[in-house]
């Protein structure tokens, strides 16, 4: 894999005109999720985002729309689209096209207040049917449905544990580095956004085990873990019966106080 340092690259919110390529990044970053993979009713794993099988291309390209539709739904709500980019070109990577920069990282920020719960003239203008017909009523019903009243009566009763409000508080929604982890891009995105969302918590949702362990090197603490899809899918999302249905964990968290956080 090529190296990046961090000093070459630069970190600011996105433009309008790099929402699609950002869309693009977020869909590579969880082509193998395991939440992705059961809110899309994935039968077979992606082996690699640039595979050609029939099933890959069908997984890719929903989850793109979904992708799309989540961040588009991020700016009509206010939030942040903030990116890490590199000029193209830098260690001889090249992005398609003639843009001078080239997209990174990704992380999506909802302030305090804030949620993707539109109306109906929003969502369409977000691509959320696009999303719907890709993942279908069941694919949205285990996003709405099963998964986010969960987190929220787990991020509820954390908060009234700590006589905070829950929606006095940042979500940190999404946050990639699909090709360049372990470099410091991780740790420069997280610095940005705690220079921009101090001093309130922040939370998130992981969906590995790996990913939990990084957030807590940063100081989230595990609220509550999960196992969503018992009974339909195994520990990577992928639809299964038996023994094997085991579900896949998830892991809400919570920064209460990064003030002292180097």
């Amino acid at each position: 894999m090529t190296s990046i340092h961090p000093m070459q690259t630069s970190i600011r919110l996105a433009r309008p005109n790099e929402y699609p390529a950002a869309a693009r990044v977020l869909t590579r970053a969880f082509a193998q999720d395991p939440a992705f993979n059961w809110y899309g009713g994935v039968k077979q794993a992606v082996p690699h985002y640039e595979s050609n099988s029939v099933d890959a291309v069908k997984t890719m390209r929903n989850l793109r729309y979904f992708q799309e539709a989540v961040l588009k739904m991020m700016v009509i709500s206010g939030g942040y689209v903030v990116v890490v980019v590199v000029p193209n070109g830098t260690k001889g990577i090249q992005q398609p096209g003639e843009e001078k920069e080239m997209i990174i990282g990704v992380t999506l920020w909802l302030k305090p207040g804030q949620s993707l719960d539109l109306g109906i003239l929003d969502i369409i203008r977000s691509g959320g049917l696009k999303a719907l017909r890709g993942w279908g009523f069941m694919g949205l019903k285990r996003v709405f449905l099963d998964f986010t009243p969960a987190v929220e009566r787990s991020l509820k009763k954390e908060f009234h544990s700590r006589n905070l409000d829950r929606l006095d508080s940042w979500h940190l929604l999404e946050m990639v580095v699909p090709e360049f982890e372990g470099m410091g891009i991780c740790s420069l995105m997280m610095k940005d956004g705690f220079t921009r969302t101090t001093p309130k918590p922040v939370h998130l949702e992981a969906t590995k085990a790996r990913t939990r362990d990084i957030y807590a090197h940063f100081g989230f603490e595990v609220d509550e873990e999960h196992q969503f899809g018992v009974g339909s899918v195994d520990e990577n999302g992928i639809r299964a019966r038996g023994e094997k249905a085991t579900g896949y964990p998830e892991w809400v968290m919570t920064k209460w106080n990064y003030t002292s956080q180097g």
